[in-house]
């Protein structure tokens, strides 16, 4: 008997992460798997509660969760694999599609009290730039509690796919300055810094995980959010709809929901096409290494 399918999408009750969500819903409600939840993932509960209520509407036959969490927190995000463990009734559930969306970009430096592993194995709580928490953090988090539940086995149903929502507007990472405490803090160095972040990561993790996932990262096309218009940009563009994700950007594909075959993992996808495009970061392996050890380092 095939476990429940999962699939998982955070940032999801506003912008580009709702419109996946629709699009996702909307996908599977043609061919619903067995056993099926869709588990939206945010910070605001009053938006949560009205998207999930709003894809029962539109979609009855497709099971909509919503839960409100910390992505920046390692407990909170490993507290919510045991709570849809919890709501499913079973620990044994696979995951399908996992897209990591969450972001935030506080025009002033604000700042996430974590606790974190030291070279000599002692712990203490340090101050994180809240971007790097939920935008970097947030994604690793994700992707490590949630490991035991994915495998590229087809009798799962869906193979899991997991989509790290990054972008071109990507750069100036300092590993020794992450906190912006030596450069001056501007809230677009700090995103630029995050997305360079993810797409680094969705390399390393596409390495460790290349026989139990499909791990890619896309740049989203260019919308009008909330996020863009706190970055100054994409002022005059159009909002994120279902119909958008379709055309303008890759996501159907790296979900594994298009009919064609994800043939790519580590990749960086720009566009709607199945190719991944040069990623000027995949070449910079020992940054990427630091990286994640830095990301391990909050696993606590």
């Amino acid at each position: 008997m095939r476990p429940p399918i999962v699939d998982i999408v955070t940032g999801s009750t506003q912008g580009i992460g709702k419109a996946i969500a629709e699009f996702i819903a909307q996908e599977r409600s043609k061919n619903i798997p067995e056993k099926y939840l869709l588990v939206l993932v945010g910070r605001n509960s009053h938006r949560g509660t009205k998207t999930q209520n709003a894809l029962h509407e539109v979609y009855p036959n497709v099971s909509v969760q919503f839960q409100s969490v910390d992505l920046g927190k390692w407990q909170d995000v490993q507290a919510l694999e045991q709570t849809i463990a919890s709501h499913l009734g079973q620990q044994d559930y696979h995951v399908g599609i996992l897209v990591n969306d969450a972001a935030e970009c506080p025009q002033r430096q604000e700042w996430a009290e974590l606790k974190q592993r030291h070279d000599d194995g002692e712990q203490s709580a340090v101050k994180v730039d809240k971007q790097f928490a939920s935008n970097v953090l947030g994604y690793h988090f994700m992707i490590k509690a949630f490991q035991k539940h994915y495998s590229l086995d087809e009798n799962t149903g869906h193979p899991t796919h997991i989509v790290n929502v990054a972008s071109t507007w990507a750069g100036s990472l300092d590993l020794e300055d992450i906190n912006f405490k030596r450069r001056s803090y501007d809230n677009d160095d700090a995103y630029r810094q995050a997305k360079q972040c993810d797409r680094m990561l969705s390399r390393s993790w596409s390495q460790r995980l290349h026989n139990q996932a499909l791990v890619n990262a896309c740049h989203p096309g260019d919308p009008c959010t909330t996020l863009s218009k706190a970055l100054g940009y994409n002022l005059f563009a159009s909002s994120p709809t279902v119909k958008f994700i379709h055309r303008d950007t890759p996501i159907p594909y790296l979900c594994g929901l298009t009919g064609s075959e994800v043939k790519t993992t580590g990749g960086w996808f720009v566009g709607t096409g199945g190719e991944p495009s040069r990623c000027g970061f995949a070449t910079k392996t020992g940054e990427a290494e630091q990286l994640f050890d830095l990301c391990e380092s909050f696993c606590q």
